[in-house]
């Protein structure tokens, strides 16, 4: 990269890195929809938080308890009072570390379980009013899939390319007329196959 060519902003500049501690912090799908919520909406008071997500106040207080313990949520001591705290999300994101799936496979499973449900209501929610859109954004919205064969080399690198169009896209603000938009990607072994090309060189 020559010094001329503008460089992308680091999208987890601001995030954090799971470990196996904090892992245990998100593995239950109502904490990973409380903290992109928080992440997405900003500070929020307990009540607010059970509202958005359609928790009792203790559900959602234990959750949002839990989130603080693991190091994903603090106060906001600009908004809270004696009487009603507020919620803040402490970082914009989070790398998942990939020694995780081998390190602590259970607990890597159960965050990976609580992304998939979150990302799957988010789309359900998207699929409600995709049709109500208004024109342009309607027809701009996309909901695809494929399936193929890949060895891989070449599922490896098509990670890597689509992980580049991910972040040529990432900003922090838009242009006018922008809207914030949800992007989904997921790219893996056809599960019913498990293992049934693991030898297969071709």
């Amino acid at each position: 990269m020559s010094d001329s060519t503008p460089r992308l902003p680091d999208p987890f500049a601001r995030a954090t890195t799971l470990d196996a501690r904090s892992l245990r912090g998100l593995a239950h799908p109502l904490r990973v929809r409380i903290l992109t919520l928080l992440q997405d909406r900003g500070p929020a008071t307990g009540k607010t938080v059970a509202e958005w997500v359609g928790a009792s106040s203790a559900s959602a207080s234990y959750h949002l308890r839990q989130l603080e313990t693991h190091g994903f949520i603090e106060e906001d001591p600009d908004l809270g009072t004696s009487r009603e705290r507020w919620w803040r999300a402490r970082h914009e994101g989070f790398r998942f570390p990939e020694h995780l799936d081998t390190d602590e496979p259970e607990l890597s499973t159960a965050v990976r379980l609580a992304l998939a449900a979150s990302w799957s209501e988010e789309l359900a929610a998207a699929v409600d009013l995709w049709a109500a859109q208004p024109e342009g954004w309607r027809e701009a919205q996309v909901m695809s899939g494929r399936r193929t064969r890949l060895t891989l080399e070449e599922l490896a690198e098509f990670r890597r390319e689509v992980r580049a169009l991910f972040d040529r896209y990432t900003r922090e603000t838009g242009a006018p007329g922008s809207r914030p938009v949800h992007i989904q990607f997921a790219a893996f072994p056809d599960p019913g196959e498990h293992g049934a090309d693991a030898g297969d060189a071709t």
